[in-house]
């Protein structure tokens, strides 16, 4: 408990606050918040992250609460003097105390809502619908990451429409800060052709489906190596990697022989094995707005992905679990690839985080 006061001493006067993850691991939302942070400490804003998820830190703007998670947001809910703070968690408890600390503590509340998350606890009884509706109604802002989630919270919610604000969750990456990549990995990218890669977690399933839908990128390779026998596939894993065994590594590399190659170690960036890529694949069966799909976009890399929700152009969509459109716009993309990196290279990609920034900074006047 010294340990929380401490911490909450020397943050708590910060003018804003921002609670989520902070990598390692590395998943959408905490690559997200690390580049937000990046941005924020590049333009001299006064901030502080709370990670909630791990025991990763970067002094002095962001600590991790995470063994004393429970204990923190009590404390949070009474002593913080933050003018304005913006969750960023899918985490329900995290969420129903976000929404306590709204109602105790003055100041200006914002929620990032990823995923299906919103839609499920709507759908999940009337208790935590109602709960749902409530929390949402106490947030002077929520930032939905895609259209569906933002008709969600305007029709299903009934939010005020100017209290939601649409923006993607991607933020540019710094590639000249990205490490290189493995030998290994390197090894793997300069011996075929072509290369496709995705970023996958294991062990999370959706309406009986493995989500990222490795189980279908297995197959694929399978269906386009006797027209390609030099393709590659690269898989890299942001969590669960603990749960793949050498016999699981070693069913894979039967069905595909030598033609995929799983980064069981996170990478801190996966920008330099995006851009070494010919098409990025995202064949999940649910998602919120991938970071890695306009992350591809915006590295130039064409993408091939479901229609499980929107998208933004100009990926190349197939129909959710469907293995032969799945195949079929992949064997298209690869025929047509000078042309559909042109057409990538052309879209216009937008820096979200400045759409961030001018929340924080239109909260924070509303204060003073």
């Amino acid at each position: 408990m010294a340990r929380l006061r401490n911490i909450s001493k020397a943050v708590r006067n910060k003018p804003l606050a921002i609670v989520g993850s902070y990598p390692p691991p590395y998943g959408g939302i905490g690559v997200h918040l690390q580049r937000l942070v990046n941005r924020l400490e590049d333009e001299g804003i006064d901030f502080v992250l709370y990670n909630t998820v791990s025991t990763s830190q970067k002094p002095p703007n962001v600590v991790s609460v995470s063994r004393h998670k429970i204990l923190w947001y009590l404390g949070f809910c009474l002593r913080h003097r933050h003018k304005v703070v913006h969750l960023v968690a899918t985490n329900w408890l995290s969420r129903l105390m976000f929404g306590l600390i709204a109602c105790f503590r003055p100041g200006r509340y914002v929620l990032s809502i990823h995923g299906r998350s919103i839609s499920e606890s709507l759908e999940s009884g009337v208790l935590r619908a109602a709960l749902t509706r409530w929390l949402l109604r106490k947030m002077d802002v929520v930032i939905a990451c895609n259209t569906d989630i933002e008709r969600e919270c305007v029709e299903d919610v009934g939010l005020e429409r100017e209290k939601v604000h649409m923006i993607p969750a991607f933020i540019p990456p710094d590639v000249d800060r990205a490490s290189e990549l493995p030998e290994c990995v390197q090894g793997f990218i300069n011996s075929h052709n072509p290369l496709l890669c995705a970023v996958v977690a294991i062990g999370q399933t959706y309406k009986g489906n493995d989500i990222y839908g490795i189980d279908m990128m297995i197959e694929l390779v399978e269906r386009l190596k006797p027209d390609h026998p030099q393709i590659g596939l690269v898989l890299s894993v942001t969590s669960g990697a603990d749960e793949i065994t050498e016999q699981t590594v070693e069913a894979c590399r039967r069905r595909v022989d030598d033609n995929m190659f799983i980064i069981t170690e996170p990478l801190e960036q996966i920008s330099h094995l995006i851009q070494s890529s010919d098409i990025f694949l995202r064949p999940t069966n649910t998602d919120g707005d991938a970071v890695s799909v306009r992350e591809a976009l915006w590295l130039n890399t064409p993408v091939v992905a479901s229609d499980a929700v929107p998208r933004p152009e100009p990926c190349v969509l197939f129909r959710t679990r469907n293995m032969d459109d799945f195949e079929l716009k992949v064997r298209r993309a690869l025929s047509e690839l000078p042309v559909l990196k042109q057409r990538v290279k052309s879209c216009e990609k937008a820096n979200n985080a400045d759409s961030i920034l001018e929340i924080y900074k239109q909260l924070k006047e509303g204060t003073e």
